[in-house]
């Protein structure tokens, strides 16, 4: 009897030990999930849903990024090439190229001055200064990621999504008072290290004579990151003024960026 009774104890007090070692085994992956959980709530992946507070911080963090870049030097000098379609915009037949080689010293808040080096029609030479020698230049853009930025737009991330390749916050600008010198549409900006990627949309206003526009430039950044600027660019506008009207496909690539110091624009 006295064997039993003690085998039955036996297995009590085992029975606690297995229940004590399995309860153990269930709270360690607890305590662990919490850092884990932390950490997937910090993960950026693709499709995520967005709230407006996640919103605000990525784009605060781009604005301190680019902010800089504004406040310390007074724009972007650089040597664009360029290529002008005219199409008939009821055919699309082409009528006439036009190509561009100037440089531009694209000063942030002032207008715009380029010195022409070249110009032709459809293969021919024209001489600087005549009406065919226009690049169809406009006043510089008003930027969304400086310091007035989020009083010039209403700046909205609206999905984490792949462009070319990689993980991007896309944005949504929309002009608080819209102006022509305005952009708005959408703005791409890398999850790795914020870098300005795209931008794609339209201007905040139309301009005399435009009845469409749409522009798609690509960015990088340069200087390890120190500024951006835009590389290449797409622009597609109809325009109708007196009878006239034609639709011009604009393309750019520009070259040997470098940045202007605010003392010297030259």
């Amino acid at each position: 009897m006295k064997e039993i009774f003690l085998t039955f104890i036996t297995l009590i007090l085992l029975g606690f030990y297995v229940c004590a070692e399995e309860a153990a085994q269930k709270s360690e992956p607890a305590e662990q999930a919490a850092p884990k959980a932390e950490a997937e709530k910090e993960k950026v992946y693709e499709g995520m849903p967005i709230t407006p507070e996640f919103s605000k911080e990525v784009i605060d963090k781009i604005t301190a990024k680019y902010s800089k870049m504004y406040e310390s030097y007074a724009g972007v000098k650089n040597k664009r090439y360029v290529t002008v379609e005219y199409r008939d915009p009821d055919t699309n037949k082409l009528l006439e190229t036009e190509k561009y080689v100037y440089t531009r010293w694209d000063d942030w808040y002032k207008d715009l001055k380029i010195e022409l080096h070249s110009c032709e029609s459809d293969g021919k030479p024209r001489r600087p200064g005549v009406i065919a020698c226009d690049p169809h230049e406009s006043k510089p853009g008003i930027p969304h990621f400086d310091k007035n930025g989020d009083k010039e737009y209403i700046r909205e991330l609206v999905a984490v999504e792949k462009l070319n390749g990689r993980l991007a916050y896309k944005i949504k600008m929309t002009a608080r008072k819209p102006k022509a010198e305005h952009f708005v549409g959408h703005v791409w900006v890398s999850v790795d290290n914020l870098e300005y990627m795209q931008n794609e949309g339209k201007a905040g206003k139309k301009r005399m004579g435009e009845k469409d526009l749409y522009v798609k430039y690509q960015a990088k950044d340069f200087n390890n990151g120190q500024f951006f600027h835009f590389t290449s660019g797409y622009t597609r506008v109809v325009i109708s003024v007196m009878g006239y009207k034609r639709v011009l496909i604009y393309k750019f690539e520009n070259k040997e960026i470098e940045l202007m110091p605010k003392k010297d624009k030259k």
